[in-house]
């Protein structure tokens, strides 16, 4: 009997998420990440708060989410609220400012842990040098 041959898989290399999809009144669209400013946890769902002002309503968790956009510019900072930190203004120990004027909350543990998260020393760079970090 002839041994099977084997070979190997070419390996996959991950890509940067750039867009997401997520359902818009009964369709499936895909949204750039970076037209988005923050997420918000509603129990079992998402709400997705655009630079547009546009808002919707995903069937997923925030946790969900979190994990999709871990390697990108998304930042928890509290239970409730993921932030794309290209539209943090400013930020205190306990909320940050975004662009559009919102002010969100931050919770004591992801306060302390943004502070050692090396995805945000640079934002923390950049808000010291315009003096927006108190």
């Amino acid at each position: 009997m002839s041994q099977p041959q084997l070979f190997s898989l070419p390996q996959l290399e991950e890509t940067p998420i750039h867009r997401l999809c997520i359902h818009i009144g009964g369709l499936v669209r895909t949204i750039d990440i970076q037209s988005i400013m923050y997420l918000q946890s509603e129990v079992n769902y998402t709400r997705f708060f655009a630079k547009d002002g546009k808002t919707y309503l995903e069937a997923k968790t925030l946790k969900h989410f979190d994990k999709v956009l871990e390697d990108t510019e998304f930042i928890r900072i509290h239970k409730s609220y993921l932030v794309n930190r290209n539209c943090i203004v400013s930020m205190t120990s306990d909320f940050v400012l975004l662009k559009n004027g919102i002010q969100l909350p931050v919770s004591r543990r992801k306060g302390r842990a943004l502070k050692r998260n090396r995805n945000v020393v640079s934002l923390f760079s950049k808000l010291r040098e315009r003096r927006t970090w108190y």
